[in-house]
């Protein structure tokens, strides 16, 4: 039976400090830093546990924690860094941001040196959107990955008689038997692969996996290509169909998201990142490997290959009076040690290859398993704001869908049109 570990992470307490008799040595004067991120239990334990123990260490240095909801969190960082006033020393930061940021001077560049150790020692995508004119704006925590596996609710599946499937083929087949529709309502999706983000993330995988490419050398998307158009004929086959889903996850309608459905017993499969976990554990009180589980995801084409987005990311502010301390917090957090404790707390796959690769990350988060294996298959999504590509995805999906866009080619036309124009750097 297999269940979540959570990896209890050791405290350093301080108990004295021995200062000089006398007055013939000045005190050292403390150094202050703030670091702001957003609510998350478990994030936040554990950044203060590794905080608390670099304190430890480095008596002259104080770090105070300040998380917020992550609405306000978003705002909040991302207003600081236009204004370059205020904020914090220190920032937990969504990968992604560094593509609006690195080049305003919001963000201050890694040292050199440190640099080149990161950047020779972690997965190319999850620095990808931090890196400006060569230099490194952000220390990489987090492989944010959507591709390459799926939740199983494994009641459903026993329930029909059939097993997890290993081949496209076989995923369709099964997403159909499993799907169930009365009075006209799908009441069970059998792979419910519409969300913000596997729409998006499944074609351009779809895209690779079969030879093709969604951008050239200049950084322009080029969907109008054999390999693009049978990925997007696929996925509206699915729907339309196949019926393995409908588009509930896209344009409302459900009073839960398709992996929280799973997990209240509404759908049997469901392509999502291993974020998605704890909730089935602590919002359901499910078991996992019982109740449900997070299994490999067969590839559309001949080989494993997808794009990924920069994750969960520390930076430091542009404007601290005090980079030099924030960056010795940074480093000493880049130690394996340290990485793999709250990379196992945040249920992150790491950034860091020797962390992804050591064995104890198995051990302690076994979910990670179908993961690990294929994370030299990804490639750097593109140096563009993700948001806005997967808004014009999932558009254009829905419109073509529904009938608005009248065929698979025009929709392709005009989403390679929309990105270049609004979405391409």
């Amino acid at each position: 039976m297999k269940k979540l570990i959570v990896l209890i992470i050791s405290m350093f307490m301080l108990t004295s400090l021995v200062g000089c008799s006398g007055n013939d040595t000045p005190e050292t004067e403390t150094i202050k830093l703030t670091f702001w991120g957003h609510q998350n239990e478990a994030w936040n334990e554990s950044y203060r546990a590794i905080g608390d123990s670099f304190m430890a260490e480095n008596p002259g240095i104080e770090i105070t924690f300040e998380f917020f909801p992550y609405d306000q969190f978003e705002s909040k960082v991302q207003t600081s860094l236009i204004s370059k006033e205020g904020g914090a020393d220190m920032y937990e930061m969504w990968g992604g941001w560094g593509v609006d940021f690195a080049s305003t001077g919001a963000l201050a560049a890694m040292p050199d040196d440190m640099a080149a150790n990161v950047i020779d020692q972690v997965y190319p995508s999850t620095i990808g959107a931090l890196m400006y004119e060569g230099q490194l704006y952000g220390l990489p925590l987090e492989f944010n990955i959507e591709n390459g596996a799926m939740l199983v609710n494994t009641q459903i599946l026993k329930d029909n008689n059939v097993t997890v499937p290993t081949t496209w083929d076989e995923l369709v087949s099964t997403g159909s038997k499993l799907t169930k529709v009365e009075d006209g309502l799908m009441v069970q999706k059998g792979f419910d692969f519409v969300n913000w983000d596997s729409v998006p993330y499944m074609f351009l995988s779809m895209i690779l996996s079969t030879g093709g490419e969604y951008m050239d050398a200049n950084g322009k998307f080029t969907l109008q290509t054999p390999e693009a158009k049978t990925a997007l004929q696929e996925l509206y086959d699915m729907v339309v169909v196949d019926k393995v889903t409908d588009l509930e996850g896209l344009v409302g309608g459900g009073d839960l998201e398709g992996f929280q459905q799973l997990f209240a017993g509404r759908n049997a499969l469901v392509p999502r990142g291993p974020w998605v976990i704890s909730e089935g554990v602590v919002s359901f009180g499910l078991e996992y490997g019982v109740d449900f589980d997070y299994v490999e995801m067969p590839w559309f084409g001949d080989k494993a290959a997808f794009a990924a987005e920069t994750g969960w990311a520390l930076s430091v502010n542009g404007n601290s009076a005090q980079q030099e301390a924030a960056y010795k917090f940074l480093n000493y957090f880049y130690q394996d040690d340290q990485l793999l404790a709250h990379n196992v707390a945040a249920a992150q796959i790491p950034a860091k290859i020797s962390v992804a690769q050591d064995p104890e990350l198995l051990t302690l988060m076994p979910f990670a398993k179908p993961l690990v294996g294929i994370l030299e298959d990804a490639q750097f999504i593109g140096y563009f704001n993700t948001d806005q590509f997967k808004e014009a995805v999932n558009n254009t999906f829905v419109d073509l869908v529904m009938g608005t866009i009248p065929s698979v080619d025009e929709a392709l036309a005009s989403l390679e049109e929309h990105l270049n124009t609004n979405v391409a750097k």
